[in-house]
């Protein structure tokens, strides 16, 4: 027989035993296990107050396991032997869950015995792995930084690691001057060429979009922190060498291609209509009763036009192309109207489509695809290079 009270019974031990981090000690999370068991043990006792010593005793084990796991993984990294990148950074996150694991343990009032053998704060550690985490970084800027000149992705590593020494100890060695020295080196300059003729455009469309590319591509910021656009004059670069080189060229353009087409569809009215009269013997008449119908064609005129730039980017010590893309504006509009010929019953009340008289002209179409053009340019350029 199903007893509610025993119900009642059960879920609140088996809540308790997951509140008191039993759970994720069984799981090995041993730190959250302290960490739920030092909830717990905050908490007011509520219906039961057997989760109590439960926590206290899964705290206990859980801390122990958790102090041994942290040190055998600060032991491993700070080993001479040890091969890990910047490994006094994982160093110093061990100490710094230590400490939270410490803190957490403490609320615990009756676990002050216990606890008595273990370190209270890590501070000095911490702050002494800073200056090692420092070092090393330092050291990796250092050995980046003597090939600046000859390879911009080295001196970006010198600045970036010159900047995080500076996180881990600020002012070190004089970390934020050297980070200055290497940042002009890090920089990807990338020169914007004019825009190539072609026999798709003549000379004065040309130029017109091309000062429309320059404009747009000059007015944005910097794509990101290391890259800068510059347009073809001889500021470009500000006096460093140029990288790469944006070539871009009209492959194609379509002014004004219309088209006119016509799709005639029989219909018919909603009701019958009186179209005549026949016999059905010598002397009775009766009305002969029909669906009118007539012919109503749609009439569709279609003008496109299209404006084809190809884009890519050049090595200029090697002269390697290293990437093409294509940015394509297309413009379509296109007008309806109807015409009816038959019995205008069949219509059902319907009312003839009008055509737009007023299509674009050539330079609209052509005018609005360019400005759009000079715009999409623009936004792919940051978009290739918002992540150098």
């Amino acid at each position: 027989m199903f007893r509610p009270g025993l119900f009642i019974v059960l879920a609140v031990f088996l809540l308790n035993a997951c509140s008191s981090g039993k759970t994720a000690l069984k799981r090995g999370h041993f730190d959250l296990a302290v960490k739920k068991a030092s909830q717990r043990l905050q908490q007011r006792p509520g219906l039961s107050k057997r989760g109590l010593p439960l926590a206290t005793q899964v705290l206990q084990q859980a801390f122990v396991q958790a102090y041994q796991h942290h040190q055998t993984t600060i032991q491993r990294l700070s080993a001479p032997a040890s091969t890990d990148a910047f490994r006094w950074e994982a160093v110093y996150r061990e100490y710094s869950a230590l400490q939270t694991l410490t803190d957490n343990a403490r609320t615990c009032v009756t676990c002050a015995d216990w606890l008595a053998t273990y370190p209270v704060s890590y501070t000095d550690r911490q702050n002494d792995t800073r200056e090692l985490a420092a070092a090393d970084r330092y050291q990796a800027a250092e050995e980046a930084f003597s090939y600046r000149e000859e390879d911009r992705l080295a001196a970006k590593d010198a600045y970036l690691n010159y900047l995080k020494a500076i996180e881990w100890v600020p002012d070190y060695r004089q970390a934020r001057a050297k980070a200055a020295d290497a940042f002009p080196f890090a920089i990807l300059r990338v020169v914007v060429e004019p825009l190539t003729p072609s026999v798709e455009l003549d000379r004065a469309d040309n130029q017109e979009l091309q000062r429309l590319l320059l404009r747009q591509v000059g007015q944005n910021t910097a794509p990101s922190t290391f890259v800068r656009l510059y347009p073809p004059d001889e500021t470009a670069g500000d006096g460093y060498p140029i990288h790469q080189a944006i070539q871009m060229v009209i492959a194609d353009y379509t002014p004004y291609r219309e088209n006119t087409s016509s799709s005639p569809t029989t219909v018919y009215s909603n009701q019958a209509y009186k179209v005549g009269e026949k016999k059905i013997n010598d002397s009775t008449k009766v009305d002969v009763m029909e669906k009118v119908k007539g012919t109503l064609t749609t009439y569709r005129r279609e003008i496109q036009a299209g404006l084809d730039l190809r884009m890519r980017s050049i090595d200029t010590k090697t002269g390697k192309i290293l990437w093409e893309e294509s940015v394509v504006e297309n413009r379509n509009w296109q007008t309806e109207w109807q015409t009816f010929s038959g019995d205008d019953r069949a219509l059902n009340g319907h009312t003839l489509a009008s055509a737009n008289l007023f299509p674009p002209s050539r330079w609209q179409l052509y005018e609005s695809m360019r400005d759009e053009l000079a715009d999409d340019v623009a936004r792919r350029l940051r978009t290739k290079f918002s992540r150098d």
